[in-house]
């Protein structure tokens, strides 16, 4: 019986138990969101905003259930360790629980903004780098930011944590409901007040701060299917990128055979 059988008895079981299945575009919008959500919760925990017996809805923190259900994702988020961990690579299962997490969620953020991953510095700033940990146990993790060699602002690390979930998730950049990026003096009024308000300062730049904060993920209709494209692209691409190494290795490999061949010969002449 070939593979393809068998997934047509599947197919025909599963109709059977199922009269009324959804459409498959709900099903990739719903896995979508429910990875999404996963790197919410994950990324709040390891960022110590949300504690490790947190993971139910009823223990979230303010800082964690407002934005899990502003952007619609609540229902989705796994409920249990276990359900997190099926969302999650080894090397994150491995990081959520390491009592150090808070410090390798620090170094994350501070490879990714350096990188570039979410655009430009705030206050023209050429770097960022953690800061040496604060003398009170316990205390948060902060960035500095660096211009020209000296330290000119800093923010807790633990602020960035959406972002964070958003890009480890495969998320594109946020952007207004329109379609258009917030720009302009309008986009940095608003975040300003926003700001102002929370009181928490950004490392990356105003207009990505803007556009995660403020136009989240969650507004924009089918994020969870453009999250799945996203993610099926970034694969297609390390395919091609393993298949080109395994040309090359495969040449080299053909090259030593042949080097080792003649070295053979040349020595059976001798």
């Amino acid at each position: 019986m070939t593979s393809e059988d068998v997934l047509a008895r599947l197919c025909v079981e599963a109709i059977g138990r199922i009269p009324d299945p959804p459409p498959l575009d709900a099903v990739i919008e719903d896995s979508g969101r429910q990875r999404l959500a996963a790197y919410y919760l994950y990324c709040a925990l390891i960022a110590g905003v949300l504690g490790p017996s947190q993971l139910a809805a009823d223990r979230w923190p303010p800082e964690v259930a407002e934005p899990l259900r502003r952007l619609k994702l609540d229902r989705f988020a796994p409920r249990t360790g276990r359900a997190l961990d099926a969302q999650l690579t080894p090397e994150q299962q491995a990081t959520r629980r390491n009592p150090g997490r808070r410090l390798e969620f620090a170094q994350l953020l501070v490879e990714l903004i350096d990188g570039g991953s979410f655009g430009p510095l705030c206050m023209a700033a050429d770097s960022v780098r953690l800061a040496l940990p604060g003398e009170r146990p316990g205390s948060d993790l902060e960035l500095e930011l660096v211009k020209d060699g000296r330290v000119i602002g800093t923010c807790p690390a633990r602020n960035h944590w959406e972002m964070v979930a958003q890009h480890l998730a495969g998320a594109p950049l946020a952007v207004t409901p329109g379609g258009a990026k917030p720009a302009g003096p309008a986009a940095s009024r608003t975040l300003g007040r926003r700001l102002s308000d929370t009181a928490i300062p950004h490392a990356v730049s105003v207009g990505v701060a803007f556009a995660v904060s403020v136009h989240p993920l969650g507004t924009i209709a089918g994020e969870g299917t453009r999250l799945v494209r996203a993610r099926i692209e970034a694969g297609r691409d390390e395919a091609g990128a393993l298949h080109r190494l395994g040309s090359g290795l495969r040449t080299l490999c053909a090259q030593a055979d042949g080097e080792l061949a003649e070295l053979t010969t040349s020595r059976g002449t001798t």
